[in-house]
């Protein structure tokens, strides 16, 4: 049976930037779902504007 030696210098150093890469990726994602988040809780007050808008700022 054959073995392979391995240098774990490499693969150290690739965790490390697979690693920072997926900080950043996470980080980015954490941002894109609360911009999601914030833009699905303004749906439903401007659906009320549109439908309701104009009849409100006639009692004025």
């Amino acid at each position: 049976m054959a073995t392979a030696t391995l240098s774990t210098r490499s693969h150290s150093v690739a965790r490390s930037g697979g690693a920072a890469s997926a900080a950043v990726l996470s980080v980015l994602g954490t941002i894109v779902a609360i911009g999601i988040a914030a833009i699905g809780l303004l749906v439903v007050p401007v659906a009320l504007l549109v439908t309701f808008g104009a009849s409100l700022l006639a009692r004025f």
